[in-house]
């Protein structure tokens, strides 16, 4: 029987930071391990130089016999190193996306898997492929890589590039982790609004202990149609299919009575610690259908712009914080962690 393919997301906080690094050190890891790897970017990486501040940028690293989903334009210079094998039918600006296989080792740039269904469409092929271990990049601060629904796990990477001192760093890094690592629903009442809302791409409501299914797809609609379906006080929990966004989350502050809010991922969420704080102050909570299964955090305390953080208590600060998900410096440590599948696919990169 064939192992199910084990993915991960590897994702920065913000350009710069060192995701890449990371990526390499896994992809060698695996390559000591001989797991056969897939990788893919949810964007573009590998290329040379910065496309704004044209710094040198590490490339991606390939194992012999490693496969990688890329537009097919990107693997000419490379000729006799690819074995192509199929295309995906995913077309992107820069041409249609192949599936290909390192007949040696190789630097590669990825591209062209752009959206959501295109990477899960990468990953079901390449589980088909016999690939034991896809490692997802999220080019740039793309952290919507970290999609819970898309991966089984993430690996989350924070730099001396996100503020020009270790306080500015762990400031950044705590402001992130307090939105993302919100819990998740365990009410079944709860739960069952979520899915509804993702399923049915509309808002969720619940009210006398049951949950009601609204004809919106987000909070921004006409004001008069707010005051009649929402501004009421019998509404003690409302899902969204979408996102949450500070302007939603201040239509609903305004409303000046707590809910229950569910989302579906912490990857949807894009509102401020300060206003969710006072989400919070007023009652309200957060939570999420599907939280966020980070495997590690990678840390990097060289700053593109030329100065060095302590790397011993960059990471000690940030384990506080992050507890108890690992912290690794991947430049001294390398990767640590076993990549090795093991029975049950949510534990297959136990370290």
């Amino acid at each position: 029987m064939m192992k199910p393919i084990q993915s991960c997301a590897v994702f920065g906080l913000a350009k710069n930071v060192g995701k890449t690094t990371v990526l390499n050190a896994m992809a060698k890891q695996a390559e000591m391990e001989g797991v056969t790897l897939g990788l893919l970017s949810v964007g573009v990486d590998g290329e040379k130089r910065d496309v704004w501040s044209l710094r040198e940028k590490p490339p991606i690293h390939v194992p012999t016999d490693g496969w990688v989903a890329t537009a097919a334009s990107l693997l000419e210079p490379n000729a006799g190193k690819w074995e192509w094998v199929e295309e995906t039918g995913i077309h992107s600006p820069l041409g249609p996306v192949v599936i290909a296989r390192a007949r040696t080792r190789a630097t590669v740039k990825l591209a062209g898997v752009n959206r959501s269904r295109g990477v899960a469409e990468v990953l079901q092929r390449m589980e088909q492929l016999g690939i034991l271990l896809a490692l997802v990049d999220g080019a740039y601060d793309r952290k919507a890589a970290g999609d819970p629904w898309l991966t089984d796990t993430a690996v989350a990477v924070a730099g001396a590039a996100l503020g020009p001192s270790l306080d500015a760093v762990v400031e950044r890094v705590a402001e992130w982790w307090s939105i993302a690592a919100l819990p998740a629903v365990t009410s079944p009442l709860l739960q069952q609004a979520g899915k509804n809302a993702r399923d049915r791409g509309r808002l969720a409501g619940v009210r006398g202990g049951e949950v009601v299914s609204l004809p919106f797809s987000s909070l921004l609609m006409q004001q008069s149609q707010w005051q009649q379906t929402l501004d009421k006080p019998e509404w003690t929990a409302l899902a969204l299919p979408g996102a949450l966004t500070e302007s939603a989350l201040a239509l609903l502050l305004g409303r000046g009575s707590p809910l229950d809010l569910i989302l579906s991922d912490p990857t949807r969420c894009f509102v401020s610690r300060r206003s969710l704080r006072r989400w919070f102050r007023m009652g309200g909570k957060l939570l999420y259908l599907r939280p966020l299964r980070l495997r590690a955090w990678g840390i990097n305390p060289v700053s593109p712009d030329g100065y060095t953080l302590d790397s011993h208590r960059l990471q000690e600060r940030i384990a506080k914080i992050v507890h108890p998900v690992p912290i690794v410096d991947v430049k001294q440590e390398g990767w640590p962690f076993s990549l090795l599948p093991r029975e049950g696919k949510n534990n297959a990169m136990d370290g």
